[in-house]
Order: C-alpha cells, then sequence, then structure tokens
C-alpha cells in the first residue's frame, strides 16, 4: 500500500477503491459501498492492509454521505457523488464503523504496518477520528 498522507483517501488502495465507486451505475454505490464494508467485517482478523485502505475509504464515504461533505480534504476524496448515491441509514453507519473496528483491532495487518513508524500514532488518531464521528453521525 503506497501511502502519501495519513487521510482515508490518501493511498494507492483507496484511489483505486475511489475510482471504482465512481464507476460504478449510481443506483448501486450504496450495495458497492456496503459489499466493501462487509468484506473487511468478515475478514476481520485477516483483513489485508489493501482491504483495509478500502474498508477506510468506504467508511469514510459514509460519513461524507452523512454529513454531506468529505472528512478529508484529499484530492482523491469522491466529490462526484449525487445526493442520493449511497443511501446512509443507521445499519450502513453501524456497519462501517465496525469495519473501522477490524482494521484498528490489535493485530490486524493494517495496525501492523503501521508499528513504530513515526506517523503512527497520527494514522491510529486518523482512523479512530473517522469512528467517533460515524458515531456520532445521525444520532
Amino acid at each position: 500500500m503506497a501511502t502519501w498522507q495519513l487521510g482515508p483517501f490518501d493511498n494507492d488502495d483507496a484511489v483505486e477503491w475511489c475510482g471504482a465507486l465512481e464507476d460504478t451505475v449510481p443506483d448501486q454505490r450504496t450495495l458497492f459501498v456496503r459489499q466493501t464494508l462487509e468484506a473487511a467485517v468478515l475478514a476481520a482478523g485477516v483483513l489485508t492492509p489493501e482491504d483495509a485502505a478500502q474498508a477506510i475509504a468506504a467508511a469514510a464515504t459514509v460519513l461524507q454521505s452523512i454529513a454531506g461533505t468529505p472528512p478529508s480534504d484529499s484530492a482523491y476524496a469522491p466529490r462526484f457523488l449525487g445526493l442520493h448515491d449511497i443511501q446512509a441509514t443507521s445499519q450502513l453507519r453501524d456497519l462501517a464503523t465496525r469495519a473501522l473496528d477490524a482494521v484498528l483491532a490489535r493485530g490486524s495487518a493494517w495496525r501492523l504496518r503501521w508499528a513504530e513508524d513515526i506517523e503512527e500514532e497520527e494514522a491510529f488518531g486518523v482512523i479512530e477520528e473517522l469512528r467517533i464521528n460515524l458515531a456520532s453521525a445521525m444520532s
């Protein structure tokens, strides 16, 4: 996973995922996001860093659809989304939160990839902030 900044869209895997989301027919985008998040939750202990990066991007996209603005000022955040492209229900928000739990789990491949990196705490902080914002959204 090539990472150039700490945001949820600032790595090669997230950019690839956003491209696939953009290529998805608008009325199928909610399903695409849901499938990404479900795969992360189901993979939990064996979630690859690449799949984790895509789950983070999907969770950030859910938050974006709830808040109406991207949770990141990254040039790679999906800005093409129409008002109703992603149906952000409380169930989808909860699924996004659970996917982030899998990403942050002790021993996860994503977490281990950041272990002892100079930006380790900041990377964890970005995901934790995303998780907190999702938990408080739609309340």
